[in-house]
């Protein structure tokens, strides 16, 4: 089998999946949200497993395939998606909360290396560490800003199973977690998948738990990508029945780690590498969700 007909078939069970996860959202009675663009929020059960590298490559990824992309950075405290991609904001979210002269997040958002919208989040101890319900809800409220300018929104919230992640998780059309081969990582998503599985939908809604996908980070190969799927899915199907899609994987690449030290996203940098090319075939079947 040449490289371009396994990249082909690849394509092809990626969308089969996605396909997968259609039936999954309409068997557990999800409505279609009055929305003008899809929210995907993005998290991870533990740091360092490459969330927001994720989210702001594959923000660049939809992008070059000519879809208008708004990345909320959603990390609390620990925003640094604008770090990875070079820039220095002179706002950020917390400036979108809070009373008297709050800004929009359209006024917040800049124009990010690769054709996205970044709307930075906050760094250190800040106005959003101290939100309380009521504010935290008006901050999700707030997405129709972005979504009105945008074909896709994505939110990459913070690591771990707090309270912002549940909310954004709750509120988004999709969740991508994003998980390694790293057994502290299978733990830790599996865990925060319990919780999001359990959660009711935004507003006390009937229906079932969020629509939830899986991405594998850093595989050396399709094979162990299935492999970590096989384990958490398995887990998942046993005991919370509750069937998790394989959404995609991204192979392990040094010139990730290298592009992440220039402070520049490996889709610009390294667009031939093989983490990129799986971006892209990522991108391709969240595109092919949305236009469904």
């Amino acid at each position: 089998m040449t490289q371009a007909t396994r990249i082909d078939d690849q394509a092809s069970r990626l969308r089969a999946l996605v396909d997968r996860l259609d039936r999954q959202r309409t068997d557990q009675g999800h409505q279609p949200r009055l929305r003008s663009a899809p929210v995907i929020a993005i998290a991870s059960g533990k740091g360092g497993v490459g969330k927001t590298t994720t989210s702001v490559n594959l923000s660049i990824a939809l992008a070059k395939r000519h879809r208008r992309v708004t990345l909320l950075d959603a990390d609390i405290g620990m925003a640094n998606a604008d770090v990875l991609c070079g820039m220095m904001p002179k706002m950020r979210l917390e400036k979108a909360v809070g009373d008297g002269n709050t800004r929009a997040l359209t006024e917040i958002a800049l124009d990010a290396p690769g054709g996205f919208k970044l709307v930075p989040g906050s760094v250190g101890l800040g106005r959003l560490d101290e939100l309380n319900d009521n504010e935290q809800e008006q901050l999700v409220a707030r997405l129709i800003e972005v979504e009105r300018a945008s074909d896709m929104v994505l939110i990459d919230t913070s690591a771990g199973m707090g309270d912002s992640v549940r909310r954004f998780m709750r509120a988004a059309d999709l969740g991508l977690i994003v998980v390694t081969p790293e057994p502290t990582s299978i733990a830790d998503a599996y865990a925060l998948i319990k919780v999001l599985v359990s959660l009711k939908p935004a507003g006390g809604a009937p229906g079932k738990a969020p629509t939830l996908g899986l991405i594998i980070n850093q595989v050396a190969n399709e094979k162990e990508a299935h492999a970590v799927h096989g384990r958490i899915g398995g887990v998942c199907d046993r005991f919370l029945e509750y069937r998790l899609p394989l959404i995609g994987w991204v192979r392990r690449d040094k010139r990730v780690v290298n592009a992440v030290r220039r402070r520049t996203p490996v889709m610009m940098e390294s667009p031939r590498s093989a983490a990129a090319k799986d971006i892209d075939r990522l991108a391709g079947s969240l595109i092919d969700w949305a236009g469904r």
